[in-house]
């Protein structure tokens, strides 16, 4: 364990390293081989903890459920908030990143590109509404314009990702990796009328740094739909607070409108957090009478920031998600809305809106959605709660309950369970988008 800052005088404990050396390294090393090693025991001793679920399930899912309980102090109360040096604590997760697996070659290959905010994109939001949080995205237009007029424009990066399977449609002849023919790694679209997934990645607004926690579950998405899936690296929490990811999120949007694509040939999909930055983005194109994407698929969607369904408290805890308290200062929802900040009835009245917890927003006149949960996950009700009430504004919503599954079950590529999700995500796409006319320089490969 690790003490360095304070709060409200009193020593924080981290269980992960807190600087980049050989020791910080071995810590981390012990933080999983325990979790690993306890894991297999309980495994062979007392058997699977869902019959469906294999061992690198279990791992994977443990991994996951003592990270998020114990790489922060959660036990600090609510009135040492004020005290936290929050710039700390943005470096320190982003410092303790979860190992992740890259792409084979056979899988796919992803490319990273700069989104440069120049002025073009620097809405002001007029149309829109929202109170504090409209105005808080009106502020942070102003200051790109600002930076944009000072030739000075702020960038973010992008992943773009195809699957093998989507390149053996584009060969150029070449052998080896190199065989991915440069358009498909390139921020444009291959042809005039591409059809592509714009997908968001979740991470509580605070992790999927350069959405690398995504990559293999977009793989997996592109090889079932034969599309190409594009995902910002929007701006993370605590470093960076709300609106900071769904402005983001807004002019990744705008600049693929801007580079050809075009927004009925655009699928919009979120996992978790990044399901509520769709819903969100969604809201400000409707409000603002501007083009949205042709249809919308929701894996996990965290609709509801005041976590208040009761299956968050009323069912064994198979999730790999904690449940913790709002007055805790590590709690995602203040780490994303307002780090630093006390809790209180104000804040949880604040969070209500729709641009945080799309649940309170008018769900009426959205594009067509596909609502994937896994029904073991501690956001199921709240999920549910959301497709009800978009099914009784007129909605065209589809839901699907995974058995056993977690939250953002996708992450779990290599279950059977993700790869269904994947083969109905892509059959959604293309039922909602129309088949594009190929080039007469491509080649059509072997689906």
């Amino acid at each position: 364990m690790s003490s360095l800052p304070c709060a409200g005088g009193v020593p924080l404990s981290f269980s992960l390293k807190t600087h980049d050396s050989l020791l910080g390294r071995l810590q981390n090393i012990r933080f999983i081989a325990t979790c690993t090693m306890e894991t297999v025991v309980n495994y062979y001793w007392k058997g699977p903890e869902r019959k469906s679920w294999s061992l690198r399930f279990h791992i994977t899912r443990d991994i996951l459920r003592r990270y998020l309980t114990e790489s922060l102090p959660h036990d600090t109360p609510n009135d040492a908030t004020e005290s936290i040096d929050f710039g700390y604590i943005a470096e320190y997760i982003a410092m303790n990143c979860l190992p992740m697996r890259g792409l084979l070659p056979s899988e796919g290959c992803n490319w990273e590109h700069d989104i440069v905010v120049d002025a073009q994109f620097c809405t002001q939001y007029a149309a829109t509404g929202y109170g504090l949080s409209g105005a808080k995205l009106r502020a942070l237009a102003a200051g790109d314009l600002e930076a944009a007029k000072r030739g000075e424009p702020r960038s973010f990066s992008c992943q773009v990702v195809a699957s093998a399977r989507v390149a053996r449609c584009w060969v150029t002849g070449r052998r080896g990796p190199a065989c991915y023919d440069e358009r498909l790694l390139a921020l444009a679209p291959v042809t005039a009328d591409e059809r592509i997934i714009l997908h968001f990645h979740g991470g509580a607004y605070c992790v999927g740094e350069r959405s690398l926690t995504h990559i293999p579950a977009y793989a997996g998405m592109s090889d079932a739909s034969g599309l190409r899936v594009i995902s910002p690296n929007y701006r993370l929490a605590p470093r960076h607070h709300f609106p900071s990811q769904l402005h983001d999120c807004f002019v990744a949007y705008m600049s693929l409108l801007q580079r050809g694509f075009q927004p009925a040939n655009i699928v919009l999909a979120g996992d978790s957090a990044g399901g509520a930055l769709a819903l969100g983005l969604l809201f400000l194109l409707r409000d603002m009478k501007l083009p949205a994407p042709a249809a919308l698929a929701l894996i996990s969607p965290w609709v509801d920031a005041t976590c208040s369904g009761e299956s968050w408290a009323s069912s064994p805890n198979h999730d790999y998600l904690p449940t913790l308290s709002f007055e805790d200062p590590f709690h995602p929802t203040r780490m994303f809305y307002a780090p630093g900040r006390r809790f209180s009835d104000e804040m949880l009245e604040e969070v209500r809106c729709p641009l945080v917890s799309p649940l309170f927003g008018d769900l009426a006149n959205l594009p067509p959605m596909l609502v994937q949960k896994g029904c073991d996950e501690l956001l199921r009700d709240d999920i549910d709660a959301f497709v009800d009430k978009a099914e009784r504004s007129g909605a065209n919503v589809r839901l699907e309950g995974y058995d056993h599954m977690p939250h953002a079950f996708i992450l779990f590529d290599f279950a059977k369970e993700a790869q269904q999700a994947f083969r109905s995500i892509a059959s959604f796409a293309h039922a909602h988008t129309s088949e594009p006319a190929r080039s007469h320089g491509a080649k059509r490969g072997a689906d």
